[in-house]
C-alpha cells in the first residue's frame, strides 16, 4: 500500500499528546447475518454472499462492474483510525470521511491477505467504509476499526481531496491514475522513444502504476487529467496522418493472455452481431461518458483542417461508428460540436462518412456558433450504443444540450470479424499546422459501463 506523511499544524490535530483511543465497531463485520448493516448496489449478481469465509462461514463476494458494499461508521473528531479486512482477490478499499476519499487499489490476492487503510475523521462524526469491484472477482471478511487517538505525524493512505480549488473532487498532487480508474485503458503519446516506428504505448500495468509525461499526459493544476497532442510527432500506425494523447478501452483489464486485435474479450460488438460473435466478446453494447474543457486547438492549417480535433469515439476493426470532434476556427469566440459516422461494407471496406452537426457547424467557413462552447468552457458528452441504436449527447450545466440517434443495423458492424473499443482524449485532425502546433483538452470524469 502507498503512503504518505501529513503533518497537521492547527487545532486539535497539531497537539504533540495522545489521547485515549474511544471504542469503534462495525456492523456485522464477517458477513455472518448476511448484509445486515451494509448498503450493497450494482446490477443484479454483481455482489453476492460468499460460502467461502476467511474466519466464519460467508464473506462477500464481489463479481461484476457495478458491484459495492458500503456502511456508515460512528467516529471521534479529530482523531486517527486504521480500517483492516481480510481480503482475496482484488478490490478498491476506500473510506470517506470529512471531504477526503482515502483509497487503495487491491489486486490480485490469490490467498486471503490482510489490507489496510489509515485515515482521520477531520471535523466528521461519521464516515463511509466502501468496498467496489476492481476488474476481476473479490472476497472480503472480517471488517475492523481501530481508534488510534490523536497522534503527531500519522502515517495516512493515498487520498483524494473532495473539495480543491477548483472544485473538481480530484488532487493535483496525483498522477492521472490515481484520481481516475484506468485499470480498463491504454494510453497513446505522439513520441516513439522506443524507436520502433510509431507512437509509444503505455500499457495497463504502467498507466495504472502512475504514468506521467509533462508533455502530452499529466494533472492539471485543478486535478483534472491532460491530454495534450502537437501537430508533429509519432503516430499509431502507417494508417493514419494525425497524432493523439489518447486512452484506448482495454477490458482486459491487464490480463495479457488476452488478445487486444480480435474479436474476443478484450473488445466488444453490437447486438446485432451473430451469437458466436457475441459469445466471444467482453460486452454487448456500451456507454462512453466524459466531461471536459478543450484548452487549445491548432490555429495553423489548411482551411478544412485548422481547429478540429477528436475527443471520443468508438473505433472498430477497420473503421469508426462514430469520431466525436470539436472544432474553433481561427478568430472565433466558440466551437462546434459534431460527429462522424463512417459505414462499411464486405471485409469492413469502407463505404462512406455521414456526419451530423450537434452544436453549430462543422464547415470550414462556418460563423462563430452563438449557441458553441468556448476553449476553457466544460460541457460532457455520453456516447451510448444499446441494441443497433447510437445515441450521441452533449450535456452542459445539468442540462441536454443536443442529442441525435442512429439506427446502425444496416452500418456493417454486425460481422464476426468485427471488433469494437471506446477512445477518449485528443486525436489531432490537422497534419498541415506548424509542427509546434497542439491540441489541448482537460478530462474531470471518464466512465465506461458495459
Amino acid at each position: 500500500m502507498k503512503n504518505l506523511v501529513l503533518k497537521f499544524s492547527a487545532g486539535a490535530l497539531a497537539s504533540a499528546f495522545f489521547l485515549s483511543p474511544a471504542f469503534a465497531q462495525m456492523s456485522n463485520p464477517g458477513f455472518e447475518a448476511g448484509f445486515e448493516g451494509w448498503d450493497v448496489g450494482g446490477a443484479e449478481g454483481a455482489v453476492a454472499l460468499s460460502g467461502e469465509g476467511k474466519a466464519g462461514e460467508h464473506s462477500a463476494k464481489l463479481t461484476a462492474e457495478t458491484g459495492l458494499i458500503k456502511q456508515v461508521v460512528s467516529l471521534e473528531p479529530g482523531h486517527h483510525y486504521q480500517l483492516s479486512t481480510q481480503l482475496r482477490g482484488s478490490v478498491l478499499l476506500g473510506v470517506k470521511a470529512d471531504g477526503r476519499l482515502y483509497f487503495d487499489r487491491l489486486k490480485n490476492k490469490r490467498k486471503w491477505s490482510a489490507a489496510t487503510l489509515n485515515f482521520n475523521s477531520g471535523q466528521s462524526t461519521t464516515a463511509t467504509v466502501f468496498v467496489s469491484y476492481n476488474g476481476k472477482t473479490g472476497r472480503l471478511d472480517d471488517f475492523d476499526l481501530k481508534d488510534k487517538g490523536i497522534q503527531e505525524d500519522q502515517k495516512l493512505s493515498h487520498f483524494v481531496l473532495s473539495k480543491t480549488s477548483g472544485g473538481t473532487g480530484l488532487s493535483p498532487t496525483l498522477p492521472p491514475s490515481e484520481n481516475f480508474d484506468l485499470s480498463n485503458w491504454y494510453l497513446s503519446i505522439p513520441v516513439d522513444e522506443d524507436k520502433n516506428g510509431k507512437s509509444d504505448s503505455i500499457y495497463e500495468a504502467a498507466l495504472t502504476a502512475g504514468f506521467e509525461d509533462k508533455r502530452f499526459f499529466y494533472t492539471g493544476q485543478d486535478g483534472g487529467m491532460v491530454f495534450r497532442a502537437t501537430v508533429s510527432g509519432a503516430k499509431t500506425s502507417k494508417n493514419t496522418s494525425y497524432t493523439r494523447s489518447e486512452l484506448r478501452e482495454m477490458l482486459r483489464a491487464g490480463d495479457t493472455s488476452v488478445s487486444t486485435s480480435k474479436p474476443g474479450l478484450n473488445n466488444w460488438v453490437i447486438a446485432s452481431a451473430s451469437d458466436a460473435a457475441k459469445a466471444k466478446a467482453g460486452a454487448v453494447g456500451g456507454t462512453l461518458g466524459a466531461t471536459l474543457m478543450v484548452d487549445h486547438v491548432t490555429t495553423t492549417g489548411v482551411s478544412n483542417e485548422v481547429g478540429r480535433v477528436i475527443i471520443g469515439q468508438i473505433h472498430g476493426w477497420k473503421n469508426e461508428p462514430i469520431r466525436l470532434y470539436y472544432r474553433r476556427l481561427p478568430g472565433h469566440e466558440k466551437g462546434s460540436i459534431y460527429f462522424a459516422h463512417e459505414r462499411q461494407g464486405a471485409e469492413g471496406k469502407k463505404i462512406k462518412d455521414n456526419y451530423y452537426d450537434l452544436i453549430g457547424s462543422r464547415a470550414s467557413n462556418a460563423s462563430d456558433p452563438t449557441n458553441g462552447i468556448s476553449l476553457g468552457e466544460k460541457f460532457s458528452y455520453r456516447i451510448d450504443v444499446a441494441g443497433t441504436i447510437l445515441t450521441v449527447s452533449i450535456l452542459q450545466h445539468g442540462q441536454l444540450r443536443a442529442e441525435r440517434t442512429l439506427d446502425i443495423r444496416e452500418s456493417g458492424y454486425e460481422i464476426d470479424k468485427e471488433y469494437l473499443y471506446f477512445r477518449a482524449g485528443v486525436y489531432i485532425q490537422d497534419k498541415t499546422g506548424e509542427p509546434d502546433d497542439y491540441a489541448q483538452a482537460t478530462f474531470y470524469a471518464l466512465d465506461v459501463k458495459h
